[in-house]
């Protein structure tokens, strides 16, 4: 019982001070995508408000394409040779420095062509931010749990990113209500980075008062920290990397239920805007609220592997349905539409920061995550709002519904060949 109780109480600060920086990086993503419709123009001030909106997500996602795999090569292995806590604190640090740049940066009209190039070094400083921040939070929060509650503790992840989402979403309606339409896109827009900024302060006090994780601890003591960790984890654990990637096909789905539902059901089917936000939030509590329930399941009786696969089989099957639903939405479609994809994407979320530390041994595992996790959201979670915008102003807004389709129709064919089950795994041995 001592043990137990000596375990839970740093266990309790280092769940707080991981998940936090998820939160934030949530918040900030989804407030860039909810607010762009707004603030589009300001900084891309051309007649079609569909191709401004195209810009603002295209030029930021280029960027992404080029920083963010980079900065994950060099920032993760960092987090394997000199600790997960150091790397958490450096990139809450950059997190808030991105958001200042965006909250304070002049428009079109003060300064030019200046205005998108500010617009772009911010997104890009939190893009170097982002490609550590997610493996080094999983990293720590999951190796601090006990070993039959890794899926419970690591759902945490999700749920704060979920409560991000969620406080954007509030943040934009609250905004978008409160404020005439004009103050908004004047400088309304600003107030919710520079909220986001003011919580990376908070963030990165509390994570440099909390303990190291002990597993890094020990392979410290021992003087066994890998010197590559990168070039070992390519070397060795390419399946890992592999299925890692492959689970994060679901990165789209997960951007467009959470983060770009309300703007596809304004743009396709004439759906109020805050409606949708509103909306929205319910379903992303119903998502919130069900992870930790299926962290649960997995730790006590599925185990990983059969609910990764079910929210790949749910989405190849019903995402054209649900999509085609929100052609001509009524509160009560979207919100069906909304929910059902949230509990689906519950069934992966519930378990990917368990199953991806468990694919991977301590010395390498914040290289391995955060190489395969960052390739992988840039190319489909950064796709993702491309691909939507693109192809609603071309007239074709179902074309989305057949890359989930594709998208998940393949993640399920090689989890049912190659995903292992990885509850009970050692995380000192895997």
């Amino acid at each position: 019982m001592k043990g137990r109780t000596a375990f839970a109480d740093p266990s309790r600060k280092a769940i707080r001070a991981g998940a936090i920086g998820n939160l934030i990086e949530y918040y900030d993503a989804t407030i860039y995508s909810l607010l762009a419709p707004v603030f589009a123009q300001q900084f891309f001030p051309v007649e079609n408000k569909a191709f401004a909106l195209l810009y603002t997500y295209g030029l930021v996602v280029g960027v992404a394409f080029v920083v963010r795999p980079a900065a994950a090569m060099l920032l993760s292995p960092y987090g394997d040779r000199r600790g997960r806590r150091k790397l958490l604190s450096l990139s809450l640090f950059l997190m808030g420095s991105g958001l200042l740049i965006i909250g304070l940066s002049p428009t079109y009209r003060s300064i030019g062509v200046f205005a998108p190039i500010c617009l772009v070094v911010g997104r890009a400083v939190q893009n170097v931010s982002n490609s550590g921040e997610f493996q080094a939070a999983s990293t720590f929060i999951v190796e601090h749990a006990p070993a039959d509650r890794r899926a419970t503790t690591g759902a945490v992840q999700y749920m704060t990113a979920g409560l991000g989402i969620l406080s954007a979403t509030l943040v934009a309606t609250t905004l978008t209500t409160v404020f005439p339409k004009e103050v908004v896109a004047d400088w309304g827009w600003r107030i919710p980075f520079l909220i986001g900024a003011a919580l990376c302060l908070y963030g990165f006090r509390l994570r440099r008062t909390v303990p190291e994780s002990p597993l890094f601890t020990t392979l410290q003591s021992t003087g066994q920290v890998e010197r590559k960790p990168l070039r070992t984890a390519v070397k060795r654990y390419p399946r890992s990397l592999l299925l890692v990637m492959v689970i994060q096909f679901s990165q789209v789905t997960y951007f467009t239920w959470q983060v770009f539902l309300p703007t596809y059901a304004h743009l396709v089917g004439g759906f109020p805007l805050t409606t949708g936000l509103a909306l929205n939030c319910v379903a992303l509590a119903a998502f919130v609220l069900v992870l930790p329930l299926v962290g649960m399941v997995s730790d006590r009786k599925t185990g990983r592997r059969p609910l990764i696969i079910a929210e790949a089989l749910g989405f190849a099957v019903l995402a054209y349905p649900m999509l085609r639903l929100l052609q001509h939405p009524t509160p009560l479609t979207y919100l069906l539409v909304a929910v059902a994809g949230n509990v689906l994407l519950a069934l992966t979320y519930g378990n990917v920061a368990a199953v991806f530390c468990e694919l991977f041994p301590t010395g390498v595992r914040t290289s391995g995550v955060g190489l395969a996790y960052n390739v992988a959201v840039t190319v489909f979670g950064g796709s993702a709002p491309i691909i939507a915008t693109w192809t609603i102003g071309h007239g074709h807004p179902l074309a989305l519904a057949y890359y989930v389709f594709a998208l998940e129709s393949a993640a399920a064919i090689i989890f049912l060949a190659l995903l292992p089950e990885t509850r009970g795994t050692r995380l000192e041995t895997t």
